[in-house]
């Protein structure tokens, strides 16, 4: 390889290599960002004048609602049936 070619191959991957390095930076920024936000319109808020209590809880109190839906299959689960169709193992059931 002449030192022309190894140079701009050199300056090539130095653009991609920061283009990556900036976009991961960017994409940490936005999430953390976006996680310290309240959840909005997405999760219904409970009325705290409806339910109030004479005495505070003692210790943590905390309220896990658990939504259920039908025929559901995990990202996981997905993922894996894809990778066995291309492995000859049985694939998704159809």
């Amino acid at each position: 390889m002449r030192p022309a070619q190894a140079l701009s191959w050199y300056r090539r991957m130095s653009v991609v290599y920061g283009l990556g390095a900036w976009t991961l930076l960017g994409s940490l920024i936005f999430m953390s960002q976006k996680k310290s936000k309240p959840p909005g319109d997405k999760v219904e808020q409970k009325d705290a004048s409806r339910n109030e209590l004479s005495e505070p809880p003692k210790g943590f109190y905390v309220e896990t609602i658990v939504t259920y839906r039908e025929d559901f299959v995990p990202v996981t689960a997905r993922i894996i049936n894809y990778l066995k169709s291309w492995t000859s193992g049985p694939g998704p059931k159809s």
